[in-house]
């Protein structure tokens, strides 16, 4: 028996994985699917190699040669400073003394080896991943170090962010998007390489396996604190931790194990650029359409280039508007200077370094305090999505990974990209 389906949510059509379905066959809105499990139980299997140990609950053909895996911890310091009785925080990074093994110092260590994992070993296809950066980092370091083909795209401006703490093989080529190009002229050159032979695209949001992958945030939170956290606070960048944070609280709310309260999602973006902020602040279910000199510009201006999603699964069924409804949930715009102060507090409190992102939550939370928005006594989760980055860099040699080509943002648009494309793949 197959120990899941694939659900519209929209229409609730009931599919079988072939493994890279992302989409539902019938003809209306745009509906994310979701991955039903048969057996609803919840249990950790502490044998499987890093986030593995969720593999109950992980769309998944195989196993994967990896380490990292969500640490949930009780925090004292940040806690008493901020008047806070039960503070979490959900470590995503590197950081031996808490068991924390993410060598890329990023939670996207979570999506990369559930997407993979999904595909069966013996596909000869080459997966296709457009990245802003940490995304691309995790999918670079787990692809060469499972020897599965990769090509990854990213805007040049991100480029040293394709780092690993082993030397990449030839498996795992990078293409960029050059000059003032973003993580949305990526996203477009990945759309059509990944409609070429021999290329198949890893599908953002849309992959339930990327979504239940960052989704064992929720499982180990709830392990470890033995209940459903009332609040939960995550950046966002196209908001698909934010979408799966909801999806995991609902299917250990329905095992009845882990209480029986609403967990409130509280998600976060970077001022200047904060298009869910805006949209959500004026109670719209779509994004209004973006000036794109002004949505580059900001992107340029914010300090946490990762939440730079121009196109994020925002109206569609099942995605961030209708998750933070269902959740009475809340959104934060976080300025530059907050980011850098929270960052900063963070690593004073709790003596490790966090990443941009990460200092978005928890600049989030203490705006949340400030507003009342939380109480001392409430459960409260903080996703930290990255972090550990400076242990990294001080316990390992960093290698970084060479572009084989750049694409111009006048040649991503031209007529003749998909010639060009062509030539490019056979010599990178």
């Amino acid at each position: 028996m197959e120990k899941y389906i694939l659900k519209c949510l929209l229409c609730g059509k009931e599919y079988e994985d072939d493994y890279l379905r992302l989409d539902c066959d019938e003809n209306h809105k745009p509906s994310l699917l979701r991955t039903m499990y048969k057996n609803s139980k919840f249990s950790v299997k502490k044998d499987n190699p890093g986030m593995f140990k969720f593999v109950d609950f992980l769309p998944v053909e195989r196993t994967l040669d990896v380490k990292g895996a969500p640490v949930t911890y009780k925090s004292e310091r940040s806690a008493h400073h901020l008047g806070l009785k039960n503070l979490f925080f959900i470590f995503n990074g590197y950081w031996p003394e808490k068991n924390a093994y993410m060598e890329t110092a990023s939670f996207k260590e979570l999506e990369a080896p559930s997407v993979l994992g999904r595909v069966p070993e013996n596909h000869n296809g080459t997966i296709v991943v457009a990245s802003a950066g940490n995304t691309g980092r995790a999918f670079a370091h787990i692809c060469s170090k499972n020897r599965i083909p990769l090509v990854l795209i990213i805007p040049e401006m991100n480029v040293n962010e394709i780092w690993s703490v082993e030397p990449f093989r030839e498996n795992v080529k990078l293409i960029c998007a050059s000059g003032d190009s973003d993580y949305s002229d990526a996203i477009k050159l990945a759309g059509k390489i990944s409609g070429m032979d021999g290329y198949f695209p890893e599908g953002g949001a849309k992959n339930v396996a990327r979504r239940d992958g960052m989704a064992t945030t929720i499982l180990d939170a709830a392990h470890t604190i033995g209940r459903m956290p009332d609040h939960y606070f995550q950046a966002i960048g196209s908001g698909t931790g934010g979408i799966a944070a909801w999806e995991s609280y609902n299917r250990l709310h329905g095992n009845g194990n882990y209480g029986d309260g609403v967990m409130k999602l509280h998600l976060s973006q970077n001022y200047p650029f904060i298009p869910m902020v805006d949209a959500w602040n004026k109670k719209l279910d779509t994004i209004p359409p973006m000036d794109e000199e002004k949505a580059k510009d900001d992107i340029h201006h914010i300090r946490a280039k990762v939440l730079s999603n121009r196109k994020p699964p925002y109206s569609i069924r099942g995605g961030v508007y209708d998750v933070l409804k269902a959740s009475s949930g809340a959104m934060y715009s976080v300025m530059n200077d907050e980011v850098a102060e929270a960052q900063q507090l963070f690593e004073k409190l709790e003596k490790i370094d966090i990443h941009p992102a990460a200092g978005v939550a928890f600049g989030s939370l203490l705006q949340a305090i400030e507003k009342k928005s939380v109480h001392e006594s409430d459960y409260i989760a903080v996703n930290i999505t990255g972090g550990g980055e400076k242990r990294v860099k001080q316990d390992n040699d960093i290698y970084y990974l060479k572009p084989g080509f750049l694409f111009t943002d006048e040649e991503i648009n031209s007529e003749e990209i998909d010639r060009k494309i062509e030539d490019i793949l056979m010599t990178v």
